[in-house]
């Protein structure tokens, strides 16, 4: 959990369009995440900190999201990440008792981790197919691409992800695609793709990236190319049992659109 208070805010008029999905079940688009290399032997001591942490949110009754997965490969392979989402910018501006969840944070899990970075996205729904974090209904796995832009290329980058899309909303089956756009905590202009796994199996019914989605597409193929810098491509496994949904979230969500594969 994050140990210093956030506040920021966000003005943004987004339309959801029908192949996102069922609405969001909140208007929240804040998506706030935090990673943490934990030191070396000291893992277990770790997750049994993490835990007692999580339960000091449970106690104060945190109505927030916590969600915690392991970074299983790629440059930052061990790596922690938590995450809060699905909520309104302002939401961390009243979260509970903030001095005394970073003295709880201080006990627990400071002593045995190094945080890394907190990044703050914004959730662009009108990109992707899909929402299963925000309807609280996290996969066993991810795949995440992190897409690092050329500076002034948004609009190419935006309408290369919206073609992809269209071309995605035809392929039944398909695992939900969750963009994000950066805000703060990291190199702009940035990007976060999150595809809903169930594991390996999924990649045996889909493989696809961004690029191979375009194929057919030069216009779209030659805004992609031209925008994109590079991209890191990792696995996250979910740890459900270093994640707090709060009480009875996850039954009043609806399930996402896209969430095989």
């Amino acid at each position: 959990m994050p140990i210093r208070r956030i506040a920021t805010r966000i003005v943004l008029a987004v339309t959801l369009l029908p192949a996102t999905g069922p609405a969001l079940a909140q208007t929240g688009l804040a998506a706030h995440f935090y990673f943490y290399r934990p030191t070396a032997g000291q893992q277990q001591a770790f997750e049994q900190g993490y835990r007692r942490h999580l339960e000091w949110h449970r106690q104060h009754r945190d109505p927030l999201v916590w969600y915690g997965w392991t970074i299983e490969d790629g440059p930052r392979a061990g790596q922690f990440v938590d995450a809060s989402v699905g909520e309104p910018f302002a939401a961390f501006d009243r979260r509970v008792d903030v001095a005394g969840d970073a003295a709880d944070a201080a006990r627990n899990v400071l002593p045995y981790v190094t945080p890394l970075a907190r990044p703050t996205y914004v959730l662009r729904p009108d990109l992707g197919a899909g929402t299963p974090l925000e309807h609280r209904r996290p996969t066993a796995t991810m795949q995440v691409a992190v897409f690092h832009l050329r500076p002034g290329t948004e609009a190419r980058f935006e309408r290369a992800v919206q073609a992809a899309r269209r071309v995605l909303a035809k392929r039944p089956g398909a695992p939900a695609h969750t963009w994000y756009r950066l805000v703060v905590g990291g190199e702009a202009p940035q990007y976060l793709l999150l595809v809903a796994r169930e594991g390996w199996a999924g990649y045996d019914r889909y493989d696809g990236d961004l690029a191979g989605l375009l194929a057919k597409d030069d216009t779209a193929l030659a805004d992609y190319a031209a925008a994109v810098r590079s991209v890191d491509i990792e696995t996250w496994r979910y740890r459900p049992e270093l994640s707090l949904i709060p009480p009875g979230e996850q039954r009043d969500r609806a399930p996402p659109r896209r969430a095989a594969g």
